[in-house]
C-alpha cells in the first residue's frame, strides 16, 4: 500500500491536463508568461465555432454536383451516348496511294447506381455495359485538398474495336478531363438535355473527337 501511494503521489506532479483549450500551453504545470504569449495571437478571435456556411451561388451544374457529393441528390442511373468523328489516312494492300476517309463511331450505355472509390481521390463511379457489350463508365472526382473537379469517360469498346491501337480516336480509353476549380468552365454545364463536359480534353483522348456527348442523369432528392 505504501508503495502504491508513493507512486501515485509522484505521478501527480507530472500530469498533463488536456482541455478543449489548454491554458498551460507548455505543459509545465504553471500558467506563466510563456503561456500568455501563446494566447495573445488569438486574443479576440471566436472560439469553438464551426466554419461559416458557404454562400457561393453556383450554376445549376455546380449545385447539382455539390448535391451529389454531399448526399442531398441520389443519381439512380445515367444514360450516356456519344458520336466520335475523325478524318483519317490509311493505305490499302497493293496500292501506293493513301486513302482519306471520315470515320464515324457511335455508342451508348446506361449505368447502374453509383460506387465510391477513394483512389486517386474520392470519386463516384457509374458503370455499365454499352451497346457493343463492352464496359463503360462515367466518373465524377472532387479533390478536397485543392478544390478541383474532374470527369472521366471510360470505354473498353474503343480498345476492343482497335480504335486506340491505330489512334483514330486517340489512344486513351479512360481519359480524365483537366482539373478545374469553381466556377466551372463554360463548356461544363447542365440543362434540360443533361450534362455537358465539352472542355478540357486533349488530342490523345477520345472525347476530343466527340461531335456530341449526351449525358443524362436520372436522379432524386435523398429522403
Amino acid at each position: 500500500m505504501a508503495l502504491v501511494v508513493a507512486v501515485t503521489a509522484g505521478a501527480q506532479g507530472t500530469t498533463i491536463h488536456e482541455y478543449p483549450w489548454n491554458p498551460d500551453s507548455n505543459n509545465d504545470n504553471l500558467i506563466g508568461v510563456d503561456d500568455l504569449l501563446d494566447f495573445l495571437p488569438v486574443f479576440g478571435d471566436e472560439f469553438g465555432n464551426p466554419p461559416e456556411p458557404c454562400d457561393y451561388d453556383g450554376s445549376s451544374f455546380e449545385d447539382f454536383i455539390a448535391g451529389v457529393w454531399n448526399g442531398d441528390i441520389v443519381i439512380d442511373s445515367i444514360f450516356f451516348e456519344y458520336e466520335l468523328r475523325n478524318v483519317v489516312e490509311y493505305f490499302q494492300a497493293g496500292c501506293p496511294d493513301p486513302v482519306i476517309d471520315t470515320v464515324i463511331f457511335t455508342n451508348s450505355f446506361i449505368t447502374g447506381t453509383a460506387a465510391w472509390n477513394p483512389v486517386p481521390a474520392l470519386n463516384i463511379i457509374f458503370g455499365g455495359d454499352d451497346a457493343y457489350g463492352g464496359y463503360a463508365s462515367f466518373r465524377i472526382l472532387f479533390n478536397g485538398s485543392n478544390g478541383t473537379y474532374k470527369f472521366r469517360h471510360y470505354s473498353a469498346t474503343l480498345n476492343q474495336l482497335g480504335f486506340t491501337s491505330d489512334g483514330t480516336f486517340g489512344i486513351d480509353t479512360g481519359p480524365w478531363s483537366s482539373s478545374f476549380s469553381l466556377p466551372f468552365p463554360d463548356g461544363w454545364s447542365m440543362d434540360e438535355n443533361g450534362i455537358h463536359v465539352d472542355d478540357g480534353w486533349y488530342e490523345n483522348q477520345w472525347p476530343f473527337y466527340a461531335t456530341y456527348m449526351h449525358i443524362l442523369p436520372y436522379w432524386h432528392y435523398a429522403e
